[in-house]
């Protein structure tokens, strides 16, 4: 079901709902919402790598360390979404758009991977 390949995968498809989400983002919000866009893919596609490298050279089951390295990957990953957003509605408080644009790209990978897996079940269970 979810092979070797799968996170590879995801990071293609990143660049192919990316590059569309642009022009819909350029279309409804203009240069804000783009970059909203942009940054928000920015740090999906960041926090997404930098799971994929701790996991992988790290997370070896039952080792103590690997699990701390989790553990601080993901209060640090929250700290620095929140600094950015933060950062973001200061400077540009008045751009509703760019936070937008923002906050819809920073899901990029994670429904990526949700449609992917449920497009696997629902093949899995139409093939037998």
């Amino acid at each position: 079901m979810i092979d070797e390949s799968f996170i590879g995968r995801v990071y293609g498809t990143s660049a192919i709902v990316w590059a569309c989400g642009v022009a819909i983002a350029w279309g409804l919000g203009g240069t804000d919402a783009a970059a909203g866009w942009t940054l928000g893919s920015g740090l999906s596609l960041g926090t997404l790598r930098s799971l994929e490298w701790i996991v992988r050279r790290s997370f070896v089951p039952k080792s103590l360390n690997a699990q701390r390295s989790l553990a601080k990957f993901s209060l640090a990953k929250l700290a620095i979404l929140a600094l950015v957003l933060s950062g973001i509605v200061i400077v540009e408080g008045r751009s509703l758009a760019l936070v937008l644009g923002l906050c819809a790209g920073v899901v990029l990978t994670q429904t990526i991977v949700v449609l992917k897996v449920l497009g696997m079940l629902i093949n899995q269970r139409m093939n037998g």
